[in-house]
């Protein structure tokens, strides 16, 4: 089984957690680590923006991540959120193990 970190950036802290309790308690991710606000600068619409967002780095299986994506989508503010996701290609076994038990395949 492949093991991989999501990470996306929300609103606010409470959006953040919100959707990171909905992906953990439907066992689409094992945890959620919800970084405090920082502040984003990016182009939107043509326009330069600067706003307050909170990061958030999920653990998960790569199995799970199509609902992972979809969920996120389904629950976010964004028109566009940020979503990316890259392989764990080497961890503590033991964790790398909890991650499968807790992030039961969707």
């Amino acid at each position: 089984m492949s093991h991989m970190i999501i990470y996306s950036t929300f609103a606010d802290s409470e959006q953040a957690a919100t959707i990171a309790k909905a992906l953990v308690e439907k066992k689409l991710v094992a945890c959620a680590n919800i970084f405090p606000p920082h502040i984003s600068v990016y182009s939107w619409e043509g326009k330069m923006q600067e706003s307050s967002e909170v990061a958030v780095i999920f653990k998960a299986v790569q199995e799970n991540y199509a609902a992972v994506e979809k969920e996120i989508k389904k629950l976010h503010s964004y028109d566009v959120p940020c979503i990316t996701a890259w392989e764990i290609g080497r961890g503590n076994a033991e964790f790398l193990q909890w991650i499968e038990q807790q992030a039961i395949k969707a």
